[in-house]
Order: C-alpha cells, then structure tokens, then sequence
C-alpha cells in the first residue's frame, strides 16, 4: 500500500515540474525588439557588417593536421564598405587564442600568425583594400598552432565601423589535402 502511495505522489511530483513552465497567467503579448524594425540603408547594432560566402576550407597534410583556413567575405549592405587594412582577425581554439596580423601590403599567403587577402572577387573601380558593394574578398589566415581533427575553432573578424563576425567551425573527423570546416 505504501509503495502504492510513493508512486502516485512521484506521479503528481513530476506533472506538477513539467506543467511548471507551461503555464502562463499572463494574456498581454511581449513588445516587439527594436532589432526586428528594419530601416532601409541602416543597420541595427547587433547586425553583423559582414558575412561569409562560401565554405569555410582548410589546407592539411592528410592524415595530419590543418595549417592554413580560407574563407570569403562580403557586405551585408551595400551602402557601407569596409576599410580592410584596418580589420582585425582573432583566432581562438580550445587551448588558445591569437591576434592575428595581416601580411605586408595584406595580400598574400600568410606565414605563421599572419592573414592575408589571396583573391578579390567582382573588383570595382581601381585595386584598393576597400570592401564595397559587391565585391568579396578572400582572406587566408595561418595560426601559430595547427588544427587537429575534431577541434572546434572560432575566428572573429572585427571591421573598424561595425560589429564583428563570429564565424565558429570544427575540422573534419580525418584531414585531407583539402578540407571544409563543418560549421557548428
């Protein structure tokens, strides 16, 4: 009779915890967040200046660890451009996190520690390190340490005039030649 007893109250205990977030007294509807009013030509703060085109990809020794990561980036709206000689790049891993410099004239494949612009794509006007309208640029970076499989990485691209990107990604399981990161 008692364990009878336990197991309708353990019953009713655990109704009560899973209806205790379900249940809402309140009838009024929450305020609409600022960020969801959009302007046309301005951006809210918490929206990115950038954003990434493309896989994020990695150049490894197969079956061995990734060195150098590539990815691509544009604008998210075209009434803005970026100063890219005045970007700055963070990599962090589990175990440590760098700042990262651009090569001299930042073009260039990058040596340890370093990033550099490798390729721009739809290129107006005269060649300058100014992101604009439809342009995208292409950005290597190398970190001192090399990516092993499996390892969760997070690479913060942060322009002078705006908020930063936070591109999170994880190696392959088992590295090749040539490598997309899995995002996460």
């Amino acid at each position: 009779m008692v364990l009878r007893h336990m197991i309708i109250l353990s019953l009713v205990f655990i109704l009560l915890i899973l209806s205790a977030g379900c249940i809402d007294t309140s009838s009024e509807s929450p305020p609409v967040p600022m960020s969801t009013l959009r302007v046309p030509g301005v951006l809210p703060n918490d929206t990115p200046l950038l954003q990434i085109f493309g896989d994020v990809t990695g150049k490894g020794i197969p079956g061995g660890t990734i060195d150098n990561i590539t990815f691509t980036v544009g604008l998210t709206d075209v009434h803005k451009s970026v100063d890219m000689e005045r970007l700055a790049i963070v990599y962090a891993d589990a175990i440590r996190t760098e700042t990262l410099r651009p090569v001299d004239g930042f073009h260039g494949d990058p040596p340890k520690g370093y990033w550099g612009i490798v390729r721009v794509e739809n290129e107006t006007g005269n060649p300058n390190n100014r992101l604009d309208f439809e342009e995208r640029f292409t950005i290597t970076i190398n970190p001192k340490a090399p990516l092993v499989p499996g390892q969760f990485i997070t690479i913060d691209i942060k322009p002078p005039n705006g908020r930063s990107l936070t591109i999170r990604q994880v190696a392959p399981p088992t590295i090749q030649a040539d490598n997309i990161l899995l995002p996460l």
